[in-house]
């Protein structure tokens, strides 16, 4: 069984698509690691500058997404882990620097295209996943189980990324934070392939006043679990 969860920066979809899966106990895949994990490689592994972030080559791309080097793990207790020739890089994927890298690189289509071949790969290893991102339900799972899409308004999306910032020690204001929120958001949505969208058949999920477990519950009700 696999279920998406989409949804825009902020929106709770890390934390409620690990929480769902420990309650289903499924395989849990954050996609956007997968980017952060390509994002890094390239700088550590082939020193890109910024402007070659823009336009990566495809063979440094298959390298860094290599199943052979690239490996993800995940234990409902102790969470998930990359590693890139047996290296554990998860530390370094947090960083703000990546946040910035990563965003130049996602809407790359040749990079989304190796991206989703890995997303696939992973599930047809792992039986039952729930998966999320900005594009599983629409384009690299259409035919999903269940597809959820959270949302929540701006300004709580804001105060979320806000705090998850402090917790990596970098500090923004609410304005800061809303407007970083509010650039990501047009780049998810303007990007020529694979835009952000409501994937069809999905349920949409405001959860701007709901907790993470209240938003589970939701999710597993429609699930009738």
């Amino acid at each position: 069984m696999i279920i998406t969860i989409d949804g825009p920066t902020a929106s709770g979809k890390s934390a409620v698509a690990r929480m769902l899966a420990d309650s289903l106990n499924f395989y849990y895949l954050p996609t956007g690691w997968l980017y952060r994990s390509v994002s890094y490689l390239l700088v550590s592994e082939f020193q890109y500058s910024t402007e070659q972030l823009q336009n990566p080559l495809k063979q440094d791309v298959e390298y860094c997404l290599n199943p052979d080097f690239l490996v993800y793990t995940y234990d409902s207790k102790k969470g998930g882990d990359i590693f890139f020739r047996e290296e554990n890089i998860t530390p370094f994927l947090k960083d703000y620097t990546v946040d910035q890298s990563v965003s130049l690189i996602s809407p790359v289509v040749m990079v989304r295209e190796n991206v989703a071949h890995a997303q696939r790969l992973f599930a047809e290893r792992s039986y039952n996943s729930v998966i999320e991102g900005r594009d599983c339900g629409s384009v690299v799972f259409p035919h999903a189980d269940y597809k959820f899409y959270l949302t929540a308004p701006l300004s709580v999306r804001a105060q979320r990324w806000q705090k998850d910032q402090v917790l990596r020690g970098h500090i923004f204001t609410l304005e800061q934070a809303e407007e970083q929120i509010s650039v990501r958001d047009l780049h998810d949505l303007e990007r020529e392939h694979s835009p952000l969208v409501i994937p069809v058949g999905a349920h949409v999920i405001d959860n701007g006043s709901m907790t993470i477990f209240e938003t589970v519950k939701v999710l597993l009700s429609y699930t009738g679990r």
